[in-house]
């Protein structure tokens, strides 16, 4: 029981250590408040300025310190978009050699297409025909293209 009564007289006494403590804080605070309207115009204004200068400074600061911190964002998103436009110009680049090696696959066809002999038929009072190489259907003479496969002749 002794001991209960005692922290408790403990606690009371220590809230009330606390509240004159606020009280004292107060007053200081009051008496500052009382003691900076008490100062001469040019003072109060160079108090007023220092704080000011003071806020600037921190938020400054802040700025910069943000400033960094989008800098840094910028740079990985920047590194991150020239990995992707690495990828896309390889990729445009094997893209681009697939379609030069089946156009030079093409021109061969197309070459050997022309290099061989069509064989021609004279067949009496017709009109003179030939095959196609690459098919074997029957082209006419002046026919330009095959009407089978419509390669070249």
């Amino acid at each position: 029981m002794e001991n209960n009564n005692n922290q408790s007289t403990q606690y009371i006494q220590f809230e009330y250590k606390a509240q004159e403590a606020k009280k004292k804080t107060k007053i200081q605070q009051s008496s500052i408040e009382e003691q900076y309207y008490n100062l001469p115009l040019k003072e109060r204004i160079k108090i007023r300025n220092k704080r000011i200068k003071q806020k600037l400074k921190v938020k400054s600061q802040e700025i910069g310190e943000k400033a960094k911190i989008k800098s840094k964002q910028l740079k990985i998103k920047s590194q991150e978009i020239n990995e992707k436009v690495r990828e896309k110009r390889q990729l445009n680049h094997k893209i681009h050699a697939k379609i030069d090696e089946h156009k030079s696959r093409q021109n061969q066809r197309n070459n050997r297409a022309r290099t061989q002999p069509t064989e021609q038929v004279n067949i009496p009072n017709s009109i003179p025909t030939k095959f196609c190489p690459e098919c074997g259907h029957k082209v006419s003479f002046s026919g330009k293209f095959c009407p089978s496969c419509g390669i070249t002749q």
